[in-house]
């Protein structure tokens, strides 16, 4: 049972891929694909996701992966993460016009509202969401 309580509360992935709903996965960080993309942003209302666009072999998007988990893990976070592998999920990539990595975008009612393109501190990411919440 420890175990199953360790990996629920560390898993970077949601309990289940088809929950959709932005409600019950604030603060959290889920990992979804061209098949449930625009199921996630959609469900997510009038809630905001910031959507990690990386790949493995990306050594500054792994740098910037405990940026985004600390923000969001954050107890004052009114957002959730979406990881989106780029090498597996080309469509979604190119349909938002991912040219670098990493990319993070941040999407609000549905929408594309800001993204930025590399490397940055856990100072400039906060700014940048909180500006985009307002």
């Amino acid at each position: 049972m420890f175990r199953q309580v360790l990996r629920r509360r560390f898993s970077t992935s949601a309990p289940s891929r088809s929950s959709s709903s932005g409600s019950n996965l604030i603060g959290t960080i889920v990992e979804r694909g061209d098949s449930d993309f625009a199921t996630t942003i959609g469900g997510a209302g009038s809630g905001v996701v910031v959507v990690d666009f990386h790949a493995t072999w990306c050594g500054p998007c792994r740098l910037l992966a405990p940026v985004l988990k600390k923000v969001v893990s954050a107890p004052d976070s009114k957002f959730f993460v979406v990881k989106v592998d780029v090498d597996e999920n080309p469509v979604t990539a190119q349909k938002y016009n991912v040219a670098s990595l990493p990319t993070v975008a941040l999407f609000k009612d549905g929408k594309l509202l800001s993204q930025f393109v590399g490397l940055r501190d856990e100072k400039f990411v906060k700014a940048w969401i909180n500006e985009n919440l307002e």
